[in-house]
């Protein structure tokens, strides 16, 4: 009986150590990722906010328009969701729901993007005397 008892106490131990390491590196892991979504709602929220004016979509200067900016709200908060839950608790299914919610939602600024993108590509096309060289994207983008 007293070599069974051994065994107890032995894997009573380990999974006390397992226990405390996950909890350790779960902890790790979370703050690890608060810091990184925190950088992510940083951007999100300055874009938002109205003080990051431009940005560069496929190779040229465009400014971001309400409409973007208004989704860049809707990330944000989202960002915000995602902090939010995480701080509370780690639930891997939860989490995984909320990046792909997070990843759906900038798809659709992706979209926006690209629509605007080849807007403004057509309008080119259709009057070629409109357009600027790479010189003066560069020039308007510094100003």
């Amino acid at each position: 009986m007293r070599g069974n008892a051994g065994f107890t106490v032995f894997v009573e131990r380990r999974i006390s150590q397992l226990r405390r390491a996950a909890d350790y590196d779960t902890q790790y892991l979370r703050s690890k990722w608060i810091d990184k979504l925190d950088a992510l709602f940083a951007v999100a929220t300055s874009i938002a906010k109205g003080e990051v004016n431009r940005q560069r979509v496929g190779g040229r200067v465009e400014f971001i328009t309400p409409k973007q900016r208004q989704m860049w709200a809707h990330v944000a908060a989202h960002i915000a969701l995602v902090m939010g839950n995480l701080a509370k608790g780690y639930d891997e299914h939860q989490f995984n729901e909320d990046l792909a919610e997070l990843e759906r939602l900038v798809d659709e600024i992706k979209k926006l993007q690209a629509q605007r993108t080849e807007e403004g590509d057509r309008a080119t096309e259709a009057n070629p005397a409109d357009k600027c060289s790479e010189t003066d994207i560069e020039n308007v983008s510094n100003s």
